[in-house]
């Protein structure tokens, strides 16, 4: 092998301006397989839970047990990171999913599927987790923002077609084909892992500081319980929106995630310069108003062409409000408190993902339709634009001024 190509695998450690080397796509790559592993069972896993005569109460705790082993999981990370190799973690948690990703297949009742649910849950949060901080060390400093922008691509391309194969591998092969895919994508994961170069945290190295264990950092309350609230009502989509079509008689669930999905292309390429220009204000106020909008559209659905439009409408607002907010998170904070700001939004979200689940499983339960998720959504929207609306616009700006006042 050449000097130019052990450059190319190693991360191109000597041109600090490399970002396209081997080990950089294999995170790519990495990415794309974990989460396609997540988010094939995103419309698929509910409905085959209720197949089996689980209640929408049930289902909305089986996926909410996810989210707590998750969160502590990501919580533990740095510190497991301390004791056993990073990679090695991450093999092991891959390795968690895969086989979570087969038990499924026989998890009928609850208990056996909050275990199935815990046991891919750990695994995601500590595998998800740590893939992001063992790329951003052969990241180059001056092409940071790019280069985990290029690998949450994987996320997104996941987010755009897990759903879509998902349903389309339940309805041409069954559930244990789309089981075992799940365990596939997960071990494919694995074998990329054992390809990469060594590569140690930062964190783990002689003499750093011992991470903290940080669940919300109180630096940034206000946008992460925008973003909590946020996670709560695209927690009616990615969870429900199967059994809701599947109750109206719509075939077009998967078709919702594909459209949704190209709405957050398009909105990334424009939202992030507005957000920069102008500030959040006009980006998460009429995106709140599109989201708002959505849910009670999608409460009435009764054809096609509107869950099309919601789908893209939807892709458009989200695809925007996300980065939106969590620019606004880290800018709140020094360079040296932005793990610990990242981590609290992305706790908010998932902790909303899984209060989502619960209370919307509760809430079709009670109401025996599932248009309610979505009124109930709308509600979550509401309470999202009067937050933003209270706090951003009206109290902080009045004790912007007070304070200055006082200064004078």
């Amino acid at each position: 092998m050449s000097d130019e190509m052990k450059d190319f695998y190693r991360g191109g450690a000597e041109k600090a301006g490399t970002l396209w080397t081997l080990p950089f796509l294999s995170f790519v790559m990495l990415n794309v397989f974990v989460f396609m592993g997540f988010d094939l069972l995103l419309p698929t896993l509910s409905v085959y839970l209720e197949l089996h005569g689980n209640s929408e109460a049930e289902i909305g705790r089986i996926f909410g047990t996810f989210t707590i082993s998750a969160i502590l999981m990501r919580m533990l990370a740095s510190r497991l990171a301390l004791l056993v190799n990073a990679q090695r973690l991450v093999r092991l948690g891959l390795l968690a999913c895969a086989l979570a990703g087969l038990w499924y297949y026989w998890a009928h009742s609850l208990p056996t599927g909050m275990a199935a649910r815990f046991i891919h849950g750990a695994g995601f949060g500590l595998a998800s987790t740590l893939i992001t901080a063992l790329a951003s060390q052969i990241i180059p400093p001056a092409r940071m923002g790019e280069g985990l922008g290029y690998l949450g691509l994987g996320t997104t391309l996941a987010l755009a077609l897990g759903p879509f194969f998902g349903i389309w591998l339940v309805d041409e092969f069954g559930y244990l084909v789309m089981f075992v895919v799940v365990a596939a994508f997960y071990a494919s994961g694995i074998v990329v892992v054992a390809c990469l170069p060594k590569i140690r945290l930062a964190s783990a190295a002689p003499g750093a500081p011992k991470p903290r264990l940080v669940l919300l950092s109180r630096k940034v309350l206000a946008p992460s319980l925008l973003m909590f609230l946020m996670g709560v009502i695209m927690s009616a989509v990615t969870i429900f929106l199967a059994l809701f079509c599947k109750e109206k008689n719509l075939p077009y669930a998967g078709h919702f995630f594909v459209l949704s999905t190209i709405g957050i292309f398009i909105s990334r390429f424009s939202a992030g310069r507005i957000h920069d220009r102008f500030g959040h204000c006009y980006i998460i106020l009429p995106a709140g108003l599109l989201i708002l909008g959505c849910m009670l559209f999608l409460a009435e659905a009764t054809s096609r062409d509107t869950i099309f439009l919601v789908s893209v409408v939807y892709g458009l607002a989200t695809g925007a409000v996300f980065p939106s907010l969590q620019a606004l998170t880290l800018s709140l904070v020094p360079l040296s408190g932005r793990t610990e700001a990242a981590a609290s939004f992305f706790n908010a979200f998932d902790l909303g993902i899984g209060a989502g689940s619960l209370i919307f499983g509760h809430l079709a339960s009670r109401c025996g339709t599932y248009a309610s998720v979505y009124l109930g959504a709308a509600g979550v929207a509401a309470l999202f634009l009067l937050f933003h609306l209270s706090y951003y616009v009206l109290l902080k700006p009045f004790r912007k001024k007070r304070g200055n006042r006082e200064t004078t």
